[in-house]
């Protein structure tokens, strides 16, 4: 199972600069293993850019089960290994409520435990360029103190890299000891290949213009900055596989481009999911 959880860490799409960190960590769980030391070894937090719909969840949930399986990288207590936050914005002057929320969140996550060990993901959008403010300061401040018990995972989801973020991560280190690394959401033939993989599980493959149909309209979607990546593409398979099998009883194995009219890239289909994507995301959703 040990190789299990770092095969599947490398199989993730658009994380480079992430396997090298895991391959690293493999090196220092080695070293740890032939060594005595008198002091723990504390892995540093993470800073990454990420996009919606990358898979942030299931990547962070192999993440948790690929270090308590090492042993000796660190280690996790109380209900959860690792929970989501999301640091909502508080105005200079106000209280600051976000901080009671995440000791809030921790208290659930140990569950009945004394204490909670384990990984935060948190998600600080709402302070790039808010990032010089004390709320934000006090904020990591409380981290600093808690970071030999914790791993945090600071994300940006809807940022590029760009020289204000780059001025957050200089606020960021100056409390954390961190690496950084930014995830990209898989190209579209990447993405259709997953698409292939969703429907399989139906018995259903695509033909060669079955496969350029999805690729087109994948190509429109991801046009949008709300793009929802491997999600939005999960829902199109979920439309397919419904469409196909509740029109007609002699369904084959074999997906055509015809088949797939419904869902060509100038349908009205392809429109309203980029309506609707666009509509969640503004909610905030």
């Amino acid at each position: 199972m040990l190789n299990n959880y770092y095969d599947k860490l490398m199989s993730f799409k658009g994380a480079d600069e992430l396997k090298e960190l895991i391959t690293k960590w493999n090196t220092l769980s080695e070293n740890i293993s032939k060594k005595a030391f008198d002091a723990p070894i504390v892995l540093p937090d993470l800073f990454v850019y990420t996009r919606p719909g990358y898979g942030n969840t299931r990547l962070l949930a192999m993440l948790a089960e690929y270090l308590d399986s090492k042993q000796n990288l660190m280690s996790f207590y109380g209900d959860v290994k690792f929970f989501e936050f999301r640091l909502d914005y508080c105005e200079p002057h106000s209280r600051f409520t976000e901080l009671y929320r995440l000791i809030e969140s921790v208290t659930a996550a140990a569950g009945f435990r004394s204490e909670f060990r384990g990984i935060i993901r948190i998600n600080v959008d709402e302070w790039v360029g808010h990032h010089k403010e004390k709320h934000f300061l006090d904020f990591l401040q409380f981290l600093q103190m808690n970071t030999s018990y914790w791993m945090i995972v600071m994300t940006l989801s809807n940022h590029r890299e760009n020289d204000e973020t780059k001025d957050m991560e200089r606020v960021v280190s100056m409390y954390l000891r961190i690496e950084k690394f930014t995830l990209h959401l898989p190209d579209n033939k990447e993405l259709v290949r997953f698409a292939a993989e969703y429907l399989a599980k139906y018995g259903l493959e695509l033909d060669d213009g079955a496969w350029q149909v999805l690729e087109d309209s994948v190509a429109v979607l991801r046009k949008s900055e709300y793009f929802y990546g491997l999600h939005t593409v999960k829902d199109l398979c979920s439309d397919i596989v419904y469409n196909l099998f509740s029109e007609s009883t002699a369904v084959g194995t074999v997906i055509t481009a015809d088949m797939l009219d419904d869902f060509s890239a100038d349908s009205e289909y392809i429109k309203r999911t980029i309506r609707k994507i666009k509509k969640t995301a503004t909610l905030g959703f």
